[in-house]
């Protein structure tokens, strides 16, 4: 039985793909979030004040002067390596940057993708290998539309587990800095799985979610379920409270 590479739920047989439906939909939504988060990044590069002044209770001063830029927040936006360099002293950071992680990740896609080209006779030849490029530019934003674009070919190989894990690391990261989560809703009708009112959609994400156990369904899917579901809820809801209004009169 196959699984999903991401969150290893079994995936339908015969697939060829490495991912289920909701994981790559998630993984869509990440990738055009990490954007969003940048500018605001961008505006706490400076420590507070908070952060500036030595804590009351420490019994004496700094005995430097602080640093000008908040280093956790240079470590995300700066330079640096897509993987982690070996670090026998245990004194470095390891934070991968974003620019760096989702360059390397596009870096890592393009090498694993088939190429074609005929020689002088007219053979087929298939390589793997090719350069990442992006008419979008070279910043987090356009590895991100890059990314995007191929996470149908990404979806067919067992490393999307890992651009998984990685890029909701990333993402989880970054909203710790930033205080920026996506807008969350909840849905009018009950799961059609578990009967819980629990269905939620998440904002940059297509497939709405039952919080309580998981159920994903579409748009499409959602709006049919509503449909026949929520007539008879809302006259049961409707009858409910007639009655209570009744019994508050007689008592």
């Amino acid at each position: 039985m196959t699984r999903c590479a991401a969150c290893h739920i079994p995936l339908p047989a015969g697939t060829d793909l490495h991912a289920c439906a909701p994981c790559l939909d998630r993984l869509r939504g990440m990738l055009a979030e990490i954007p969003q988060h940048l500018p605001l990044l961008a505006l706490l590069l400076a420590p507070t004040a908070a952060q500036r002044t030595p804590g009351a209770s420490a019994p004496t001063g700094r005995a430097h002067s602080p640093l000008p830029l908040r280093l956790d927040v240079v470590n995300l936006l700066g330079p640096g390596h897509a993987v982690q360099l070996p670090d026998p002293h245990g004194d470095q950071d390891t934070t991968v940057p974003i620019r760096s992680l989702l360059h390397g990740w596009a870096a890592y896609v393009a090498s694993q993708y088939p190429t074609i080209h005929y020689d002088a006779h007219g053979t087929v030849h298939i390589t793997l290998g090719t350069t990442a490029r992006s008419r979008f530019g070279t910043g987090p934003a356009a590895w991100c539309h890059w990314l995007t674009a191929y996470l149908p070919f990404a979806a067919g190989h067992d490393w999307i587990g890992d651009l998984y894990q990685q890029i909701d690391h990333a993402v989880r990261l970054l909203r710790s800095k930033t205080d920026r989560q996506p807008r969350r809703v909840p849905r009018s009708a009950p799961c059609p799985a578990c009967d819980v009112f629990g269905l939620v959609s998440t904002e940059g994400e297509q497939l709405i979610a039952c919080e309580a156990c998981g159920h994903r369904l579409t748009a499409d899917q959602y709006r049919a379920h509503s449909a026949a579901v929520l007539p008879a809820l809302t006259r049961l809801a409707v009858l409910l409270r007639d009655d209570r209004d009744t019994t508050r009169k007689a008592s």
